[in-house]
């Protein structure tokens, strides 16, 4: 059940509209950069939008997509503005399926190298549509971190300076095409089959997500669960 669906609704004011806008950035604890990236808007029109200037039908579209409502007109219906106990409860689902993680720059391939042979797991994705040349890179060097990782340890010392430069490559040619690279990382566990022990750690998952060059995050919200193991 959404947080507005025990309000009475209405439709929204300019300066309403840019409450809730913010409520539910806030809510995702996105910044303003994050939202612009998800809906392909600007960092300027999403301040504009929690202002309260309102926006554009596009805009406002762009923007229901961005919180995955079902309806993309959601924002020109009548609609409610969540209570305080409403948003705290909405806040405590969402720290409950999440938790967020400072987002990290990879500073290098050798780095990237060492990231993925510490990794039993990945997620790799962009969080923006790509433009065909970016998306080539970026398939080229999520292939590459995954077969790298599977046998990394088969690696000689000489060889693994190939692998640095290879990835090191990658990255450059990513960058020149205005796509830049963070990254988190978590610890997996495995249960036991003992109920009163602990679960055991076997390994860290990497999290590495491209944006647009400009616009990356300061933190990660990373799945409180994984489907790893």
């Amino acid at each position: 059940m959404s947080i507005f669906d025990t309000a009475e609704k209405r439709v929204l004011s300019k300066s309403e509209l840019g409450l809730v806008t913010k409520q539910l950035r806030e809510l995702r604890q996105w910044s303003q950069d994050t939202l612009a990236q998800l809906s392909h808007t600007t960092e300027r029109t999403i301040q504009r939008v929690e202002a309260g200037s309102g926006a554009s039908v596009h805009t406002l579209r762009a923007l229901a997509v961005a919180f995955d409502f079902k309806d993309i007109d959601v924002f020109t219906k009548p609609m409610a503005i969540p209570t305080d106990e409403q948003l705290q409860a909405a806040r405590e689902q969402f720290e409950k399926n999440y938790i967020t993680s400072k987002a990290l720059k990879v500073e290098s391939g050798r780095f990237l190298a060492k990231l993925a042979a510490e990794s039993v797991g990945d997620y790799i994705e962009p969080a923006f549509e790509l433009s065909r040349e970016q998306a080539v890179i970026f398939a080229e060097l999520t292939d590459y971190v995954r077969e790298y990782r599977d046998c990394a340890e088969l690696y000689t010392s000489t060889s693994l300076l190939e692998v640095f430069d290879e990835l090191q490559s990658l990255l450059t040619r990513l960058g020149d095409q205005g796509v830049t690279l963070r990254y988190a990382t978590r610890q997996v566990l495995q249960k036991t089959s003992y109920p009163q022990q602990e679960p055991q750690p076997v390994g860290q998952v990497l999290y590495l997500i491209g944006f647009s060059e400009g616009e990356a995050p300061d933190e990660l919200a990373l799945p409180r669960t994984n489907s790893f193991l």
